[in-house]
């Protein structure tokens, strides 16, 4: 089984939108990384990468470009996942979860470097990002 996701690198006026994964998360528990969503049927990247923004951060983005593009193998299931760069077009806040889908549990701005946790611990978008943006 493939599953596609969009993960957003959006840019404010402080930098780098980084959320707080749940503690109880299954994959990266309480690790900052990059919001991102699971492509919907039927629904465009540029979409995918509007959505996030909507549903996760109750916010909109200018979407700018994709910039990575990975496959990786995890149990179960191959993972095709894109990153998109975007600029924040307001402020960003927490929506209540919903059931069925990963929430995050924080935000804060940083720099692209501040994704090396995330990407020791799996996390393909953190290691994508940074591939492209520090060269490591």
């Amino acid at each position: 089984m493939v599953k596609r996701s969009v993960a957003l690198a959006a840019w404010g006026e402080e930098g780098l939108l980084l959320v707080k994964r749940p503690e109880e998360d299954p994959e990266f528990p309480g690790v900052y990384g990059l919001p991102a969503v699971s492509q919907e049927e039927g629904e465009s990247l540029e979409e995918a990468a509007r959505r996030v923004a909507r549903e996760k951060l109750s916010t909109e983005v200018q979407l700018r470009y994709p910039v990575a593009f990975g496959r990786e193998e995890r149990p179960g299931y191959t993972l095709e996942l894109w990153v998109y760069e975007a600029d924040l077009l307001f402020p960003p806040s927490l929506p209540e979860p919903k059931p069925g889908k990963t929430y995050y549990t924080a935000f804060r701005f940083g720099r692209p470097e501040d994704l090396k946790e995330a990407a020791r611990t799996g996390s393909l978008c953190s290691r994508l990002y940074l591939a492209v943006k520090v060269g490591c």
